[in-house]
């Protein structure tokens, strides 16, 4: 029986997002880098100087480049204090230091070795282009992050891929599909014991040969190839105990092809005197918002959607006012169960419940607590998931009023996602190239501070912000993410401009060649389906679909002058409370229907005359005591605002990222 293996769709290409993001990006194309991440996940508690992630950073590889010499140089570079790389034996890392059972060690691609952080240079290729450094904390000699001398298997724990979906055929095979138009892919395979390295190839498994591909690297693939995954083969120095041998994994790659019928064709051609057939994003135009937010509707509630699993589905139809009370109750009765037994772990899953109960009203809100709230508001806890996490968590701290006494978790939220912007305007989950999902996300999580009275700092960075995905749109309105044109990375941005009072499809910032960007979004819409692809003319995605849902109900709330996605105060003032299309006359937000709908209501919306864009009243409750400062300072004081915005994609990133982030190691024995 094919058991489904932690399914990663390309988004993130975004996104996360779904949303699934491949793994690493290079800094400087051309440049040859690896990535170095220092994080302690295990030594927690009053007496730990810091948790979570301290720095991961693609660095450059030089010929004369040591381990310790990467280390060394980026601690310096970074401010934080390091003790014993010269020595081979690393003591302390900013403050937190080795005792008892606890220590450092140093894992490369996932592995741990047999050396430590001495052994490996560049110049013997025991460092390469495209590894992955990763400086652990453990409590227990390495068992608490994978590395176990009492465990001598050389299994896989987990296989996955960062497009398509992964079935278990067998013990050691696997089928791997992928979408039509998919040309490559990245493998992210985890051992159960991390002592045991792994190493992937095509064609033919070939351990002792130098042509691997590194999880970092996209695999060229067409349909019928086969992937090779060995774990543990003894010339990679892995612990191999006498008695022990490797495990050999066969990937059989089959790559859709879609046939059109004849009947199929003759039906798209809408003018015989043309010689082209008329595509979906062809007509693009001839689809209206309204049309599309009913189909998705229909598609949602033909299944049993009132269950954990839909939150950003049932957020969407919730701001849209298409959700009945006792669809509400029945949900969250389903939903306080399922946390009793599942309860959240990080930032991310304990925003996602508490928007969702915002949406649904002031009276579902006593689903959670104020300690609940305290939780994925403390930015030390946020940030433990990067600047994902922080996001979330200042998009559902601010998606109600909340007491001022939570004006300082907001703060340093800002500060921290304001000093974590890329040179280039844009934010990403790790390295230093933007990504248009994450850039997306942020200028949603900043969308209630954006232009507020004093608030200079916020306002420039997300005008950055949106210069560059001006700059970065494709030619046909859409957005690519590593490379990768996709419906979620387009959805983020058109959520993202609708949040800070953008129209994505009449400014002209974000029109190329004719082709808007919330064009481009319906161009991956699946007409009559009620569906979206990842891709154009790929099949139905869930989290495609919920994103430019929620992406179309963020333009739906701009273009009728409503509260911004994330602000739910308006479930708090029942007089504001949204308009159904089906209810709203007149409302179709599609390209011919746009002036009958984007009349904005003088107590929502009031007009920038610097820069002639909409841009939602701020709702700060006290802009006085906004100051500029550095953005790592941490002197601006954020008033906590009922004015949120922010993004429905959670799923997706919490799938890339568990992914993206799960981080490389060879062993440092203390």
């Amino acid at each position: 029986m094919k058991k489904k293996i932690k399914v990663m769709s390309c988004i993130l290409a975004a996104a996360v997002v779904s949303s699934a993001i491949p793994f690493a990006v290079y800094a400087d194309e051309g440049k040859e880098q690896v990535r170095i991440v220092v994080e302690n996940n295990t030594f927690t508690g009053e007496k730990a100087a810091w948790t979570g992630t301290l720095v991961d950073k693609w660095v450059d590889l030089k010929e004369d480049s040591t381990a310790v010499s990467l280390f060394k140089d980026l601690m310096s570079e970074e401010g934080y204090t390091q003790t014993g790389a010269d020595t081979g034996y690393i003591t302390e890392i900013n403050g937190v230091s080795a005792e008892g059972m606890g220590g450092w060690m140093i894992g490369f691609d996932d592995w741990y070795g047999n050396g430590g952080i001495t052994t490996f240079k560049k110049s013997d290729g025991t460092i390469e282009n495209g590894d992955e450094i990763c400086f652990s904390y453990s409590m227990n000699w390495g068992v608490d992050i994978g590395s176990d001398f009492n465990n001598t298997s050389t299994k896989l724990k987990s296989l996955e891929s960062n497009s398509g979906s992964i079935e278990s055929i067998d013990d050691t095979t696997f089928s791997l599909s992928l979408s039509e138009g998919t040309n490559n892919v990245r493998l992210t395979p985890t051992a159960e014991n991390k002592n045991y390295r792994f190493k992937i190839y095509k064609d033919a498994y070939t351990p002792e040969e130098n042509n691997d591909y590194k999880r970092t690297e996209d695999i060229p693939v067409s349909n019928g190839d086969k992937l090779y995954v060995g774990v543990g083969h003894a010339s990679w120095h892995s612990w191999m105990p006498e008695g022990v041998s490797e495990t050999v994994y066969v990937v059989n790659v089959s790559v859709e092809e879609t046939e059109q019928s004849s009947e199929q064709s003759e039906s798209s051609v809408l003018d015989e005197s043309s010689d082209d057939s008329s595509s979906q994003s062809d007509n693009i135009d001839l689809i209206s918002t309204d049309n599309i937010i009913k189909e998705v509707t229909e598609q949602i509630k033909s299944n049993d959607y009132l269950v954990p699993g839909n939150e950003w589905e049932l957020m969407t139809l919730s701001r849209l006012n298409m959700l009945e009370k006792n669809d509400k109750d029945e949900y969250m009765e389903k939903l306080k169960t399922y946390i009793s037994d599942n309860p959240p772990v990080n930032a991310t899953d304990y925003a996602k419940y508490s928007i969702v109960a915002d949406s649904f009203g002031p009276e579902y809100s006593s689903f959670y607590d104020d300690e609940y709230t305290d939780t994925y508001s403390d930015p030390e806890f946020a940030q433990k998931q990067g600047i994902n996490g922080a996001v979330y968590a200042l998009i559902a701290l601010n998606a109600v009023p909340r007491e001022k006494d939570r004006q300082s978790s907001a703060e340093k939220l800002v500060d921290y996602i304001l000093s974590s912007q890329l040179e280039d305007g844009g934010w990403t989950f790790y390295g230093n190239v933007y990504d248009p999902d994450m850039t997306g996300m942020v200028i949603q999580a900043l969308a209630p501070y954006y232009n507020s009275k004093n608030n200079n700092k916020t306002t420039q960075a997300v005008d950055k912000a949106i210069s560059l995905l001006s700059d970065v749109q494709n030619e046909n309105g859409t957005y690519s993410s590593y490379g990768s044109e996709n419906c979620e990375s387009t959805a983020q941005v058109v959520t993202a401009l609708s949040s800070v009072g953008i129209d994505s499809d009449k400014d002209n910032r974000f029109i190329k060649n004719g082709k808007s960007a919330l064009d481009a979004l319906k161009s991956f819409y699946n007409t009559g389906e009620g569906t979206f692809s990842h891709i154009v003319g790929a099949e139905s995605n869930k989290y495609s679909t919920a994103q430019a849902f929620y992406a179309l109900c963020a333009y739906y709330r701009f273009s009728n002058g409503m509260t911004i996605l994330y602000d739910m105060s308006d479930t708090i003032n029942s007089s504001e409370q949204t308009e159904s299309p089906d209810e709203a006359d007149g409302s179709g937000t599609d390209t011919s229907e746009q002036s009958e709908v984007s009349e904005i209501k003088e107590n929502k919306v009031e007009m920038s005359e610097e820069t002639g864009k909409n841009k939602p009243e701020s709702k700060v409750e006290t802009a006085d005591t906004v100051s500029e400062s550095n953005p790592t300072s941490g002197d601006d004081t954020f008033a906590t605002s009922d004015n949120s915005n922010g993004i429905a994609m959670v799923f997706m990133i919490v799938i890339a990222l568990s992914a993206l982030l799960v981080i490389t190691f060879k062993k440092e024995r203390n």
